[in-house]
């Protein structure tokens, strides 16, 4: 494993998704809001092409309220990377968890590994903090399965990151406040998604 496959199955546990349909073909999606379409051309499709040497295009796909801009594909040296890194056709959206070979690996791999899911599953969030603009940053996550915060938890800390999580309802939050956190974040992280460059330049 090394930074670039480590980045894909972040972004993979993040909004990914395996699926097999009324043939039995097996499917990979990895779908975005329409205003990350420059992530997804300029960054998402450049990583498969490294990783796997295909030309893969992303394109806007119909559904919710506006639509959304993403990958599919039945390619099978793609499908094959995901399920020989352990993860099967169906939701995951209750029982996603970071891959064990994530939690044993090094510094570069951890990190690589939670920028992916950053860019795909994160935010940074700017809070006026008792003054009249909102300036103060927290990076957070929100996921439908404990597990997956509680393991991002854990390597957070282990990466010397200060943080606290707690429950909102039917989600399981975790948040990075302060711009020490913020700094080392954009360091050592380096998320490659715009979105969160042009949020915190606002």
């Amino acid at each position: 494993m090394n930074s670039d496959g480590a980045r894909l199955l972040g972004m993979h546990v993040g909004d990914g998704t395996l699926y097999k349909t009324n043939t039995n073909s097996i499917v990979w999606e990895l779908r975005g809001a329409i205003a990350e379409k420059e992530f997804y051309d300029n960054f998402i499709c450049n990583l498969l092409k490294k990783i796997f040497g295909l030309e893969i295009k992303a394109k806007y796909r119909s559904g919710g309220a506006n639509g959304c801009y993403g990958i599919q594909t039945c390619n099978k040296q793609i499908i094959n990377f995901f399920i020989n890194e352990g993860f099967k056709p169906g939701s995951k959206t209750l029982t996603a968890e970071i891959p064990i070979k994530i939690k044993n690996s090094s510094k570069e791999i951890k990190c690589a590994f939670i920028s992916g899911l950053f860019d795909t599953d994160g935010c940074v969030r700017l809070e006026k903090n008792r003054t009249s603009k909102p300036y103060y940053p927290r990076i957070e996550f929100g996921f439908a399965s404990e597990k997956l915060r509680d393991d991002l938890f854990s390597l957070l800390l282990k990466l010397n990151f200060k943080g606290y999580k707690w429950q909102d309802g039917k989600y399981s939050k975790l948040c990075l406040a302060g711009f020490q956190n913020l700094e080392k974040w954009f360091k050592e992280i380096k998320p490659k998604n715009p979105k969160h460059f042009k949020r915190i330049n606002c």
